[in-house]
């Protein structure tokens, strides 16, 4: 005899599931670290123009304005990446929980069928064991 699982699909529909979750968490995490070296170039492109601040005494009062504006938009650009820094945090934060409840809910059904393997093998022993007593009982009676 052969162990049928009868939940079998809902154990593949929960981890195909689980598998969704971690691509969708791996997605994620990726843009997160992109848009971290994005600020991170932000803020070297912002030493770089500070720097340049720094030289003043050697500029014209409109590369002080542009260097002033520049100062700004890439400020500016620091926001909306800090903004969308924050977005995706929670947005990891929320792929991470789902994926943990997906691997929970998955593991769940597999020692589910784990537990359901060993009783039906268990049983299976028993009727093994009880073919074998009879077996031994019949072969007895025929000696005597």
């Amino acid at each position: 005899m052969k162990f049928n699982f009868s939940f079998q699909k809902v154990l593949d529909v929960k981890e195909k599931q689980k598998e969704i979750a971690h691509q969708e968490f791996g997605t994620i995490k990726l843009r997160q670290m992109e848009l971290e070296e994005q600020i991170e170039g932000l803020e070297l492109e912002k030493e770089q123009v500070f720097n340049q601040y720094n030289n003043v005494h050697k500029k014209t009062i409109s590369e002080i304005l542009a260097v002033q504006q520049e100062i700004e938009h890439v400020n500016l650009q620091m926001q909306q990446k800090v903004l969308q820094s924050q977005q995706i945090h929670q947005e990891v934060e929320k792929k991470h929980r789902v994926l943990i409840e997906k691997t929970q809910e998955a593991k769940m059904w597999n020692q589910w069928k784990a537990k359901s393997k060993d009783a039906f093998q268990k049983q299976l022993d028993q009727k093994e064991q009880a073919m074998l007593d009879e077996m031994a009982v019949l072969s007895y009676a025929r000696r005597i």
